[in-house]
């Protein structure tokens, strides 16, 4: 159980100490850490693969019957297959059957507790959204079977009391990786740094997350969807400002089955600043779609919100397969580690 197995033991991505640690491995966290500048994970999901070598814990958990909003049922956290750094997909399988199953928690590799359960009610809907369904996205990683986070219109997972992510004005990163092809005009399929009251109160930098779908408030180049970035209050594709002067024709529609997005931020300075970075996390090649100003005002809250507007708008839909948050904003040499990174990992082969 965990990630790795016994100690010594060898398997797809490198091999395992004493404590289940994967010594040899390194992931999107090691990278982060190990950059000129440090930037470390403080929030870090994935479904699919070990993110850090330091993370010995399962990777998600799964619930068999009980209700969809997350009570009841039976409870079976997934971990990594013997020795290695992939999800074990089968195990789900022996565990569900034929029985419906949702996806009930993904843990946090990042060593700060961050872990994700399904997102309550917030100031837009007043209602508690619902867990995924652990069998809708299945796919195929260095030959290994392991599932995405696959969800649908009022899905949605938050934690509004984590630790150690950035407030204020402090700089941050986010990357992701998702299924390409599956995305709405819904507001809003976000991944990042959320307020902690599940609402949206006015203006702009209470949010700080990377947004995947079709056209929704401003656009990019071609006919979507894009990567764009959600600061509350709007979502942008470029500038400082939610106008048509924002619009990017930089931002290019995404066109892969694996796509890979970052947005970073730092905003602490006298010129706040962000970017956008986007590529195909099977074949390489990064884009920067935008670089430059940002909103002048920001006040981070350090809740962490995946799937879901920042006041729980719950009309998106989209699959996730990885992601992670960073205190600090990374290099951009450190962006095309991440990438080289998820290249390596064997998406769809």
């Amino acid at each position: 159980g965990g990630a790795g197995g016994a100690a010594g033991t060898t398997g797809a991505g490198g091999a395992t100490g004493a404590g289940g640690a994967n010594v040899a491995f390194q992931g999107p966290c090691d990278l982060y850490a190990a950059g000129t500048t440090p930037t470390p994970c403080v929030a870090a999901f994935s479904t699919v693969r070990l993110l850090s070598s330091k993370y010995s814990g399962p990777l998600y958990q799964v619930r068999m019957g009980g209700s969809n909003s997350g009570t009841g049922g039976t409870l079976k956290d997934i971990g990594l297959i013997a020795g290695g750094v992939f999800a074990d997909g089968l195990s789900q399988d022996a565990f569900c059957g034929t029985s419906a199953c949702s996806i009930s928690k993904l843990y946090d590799q990042s060593g700060k507790g961050n872990d994700l359960t399904v997102e309550g009610a917030g100031c837009y809907v007043k209602t508690p959204d619902h867990e995924s369904n652990a069998k809708g996205h299945s796919l195929t990683v260095s030959g290994h079977k392991v599932y995405g986070l696959y969800t649908v219109s009022m899905d949605g997972y938050r934690n509004d009391v984590a630790t150690g992510l950035p407030t204020g004005t402090a700089a941050q990163g986010v990357y992701e990786v998702v299924d390409g092809t599956r995305s709405n005009t819904g507001c809003c399929w976000d991944f990042g740094s959320a307020r902690r009251d599940n609402c949206y109160t006015g203006g702009t930098g209470t949010m700080d997350t990377i947004f995947f779908g079709k056209s929704f408030w401003m656009t990019g180049a071609g006919n979507g969807p894009w990567f764009m970035a959600d600061f509350e209050g709007g979502v942008w594709t470029g500038g400082s400002a939610k106008t048509a002067a924002g619009q990017s024709n930089t931002d290019p529609s995404v066109t892969w089955d694996y796509a890979f997005g970052i947005v970073k931020t730092n905003t602490n300075g006298s010129t706040p600043q962000w970017a956008m970075r986007v590529g195909d996390a099977q074949s390489g090649g990064m884009t920067t779609a935008y670089d430059g100003q940002a909103p002048a005002n920001w006040n981070l809250q350090g809740a962490v919100v995946l799937g879901t507007g920042g006041d729980n708008s719950n009309g998106s839909y989209g699959t996730f397969f990885e992601g992670a948050i960073t205190l600090g904003r990374p290099s951009d040499a450190t962006d095309l580690a991440i990438l080289q990174n998820t290249q390596a990992a064997g998406y769809g082969k």
